[in-house]
């Protein structure tokens, strides 16, 4: 659901495509970013600006493919990410799908446009960003030290910067497409579940979600003190606590959907 309004938003167009900010946004991004003032204020700011541009360009993704469909939608930025509010009013199942994968595909588009950019201005550099890839997605780098990079570092700022987006735009891509409602992968399950049974199809997905979300936040609690349930690179408070608020969410529509589906089931009865 769209978030109020209030007197503090930020407000323009691009492309055509209304966008508002929320100031939660604002907020949640320093908040999850806060374990950079070690590092110094600035690296904050550049967390915040990371967050900003990366889940705008998912949620334009969203729009754009909606608007080639028919379907126009607007942008809001809030709490942990963003919202593209119309942009999968479809009628045909696979358009939905296809809007929902068109977000975390822009991020991966973006991050293969930031990699050609960083191969053509700092070649020396380039295999210490593929190593950083590498190592979130939980694969071998190789010795960093091994790449000639120790005599020629290059600018810090440069290297958390493009960390920050490659986690966002990788990891967050890949786990946004996970079946959890609300996030596009639950969309996807959810369309996918009612094609499949068209009767149970949304409380099933719900389920999926539940259980899905669950062990995520297990996961990230048990990766807070050294362990892993699941071999993922991710692991951390924040996303804990968000995949704890994503299970009690999918668990309390299930909840709902059960409801209907036997006052749905009860009323027929009654009509026999």
């Amino acid at each position: 659901m769209e978030p109020n309004e209030t007197p503090y938003d930020l407000r323009w167009r691009m492309f055509g495509i209304s966008v508002r900010v929320h100031p939660m946004f604002w907020l949640i991004s320093l908040i999850m970013g806060a374990n950079t003032l070690k590092l110094g204020f600035r690296y904050l700011l550049i967390w915040v600006a990371c967050s900003f541009a990366s889940i705008l360009i998912h949620e334009l993704g969203h729009v754009w493919l909606g608007q080639i469909f028919g379907s126009r939608g607007h942008i809001v930025l809030y709490g942990f990410g963003g919202l593209a509010i119309g942009s999968n009013q479809l009628g045909l199942r696979w358009q939905r799908i296809a809007v929902c994968l068109a977000g975390p595909l822009a991020g991966f588009v973006f991050l293969g446009v930031l990699f050609l950019v960083l191969r053509t201005w700092d070649a020396d550099a380039f295999p210490l960003y593929i190593a950083m890839a590498k190592r979130e997605l939980g694969l071998p780098a190789g010795d960093v030290a091994a790449m000639g990079l120790v005599h020629a570092p290059p600018n810090p700022l440069v290297v958390m910067t493009v960390s920050f987006l490659i986690f966002i735009n990788l990891m967050w891509g890949l786990l946004n497409l996970f079946p959890i409602w609300p996030l596009d992968g639950g969309q996807i399950s959810r369309d996918l579940c009612e094609a499949l049974s068209p009767d149970w199809g949304l409380t099933r997905s719900l389920g999926i979600s539940m259980v899905i979300a669950g062990l995520l936040a297990l996961h990230c609690f048990l990766v807070e003190i050294g362990q892993q349930l699941v071999p993922l690179q991710i692991g951390s408070a924040y996303t804990a606590i968000l995949f704890v608020i994503l299970a009690v969410q999918s668990y309390l529509l299930l909840q709902q959907a059960q409801a209907h589906e036997q006052w749905r089931e009860d009323r027929w009865d009654d009509r026999s």
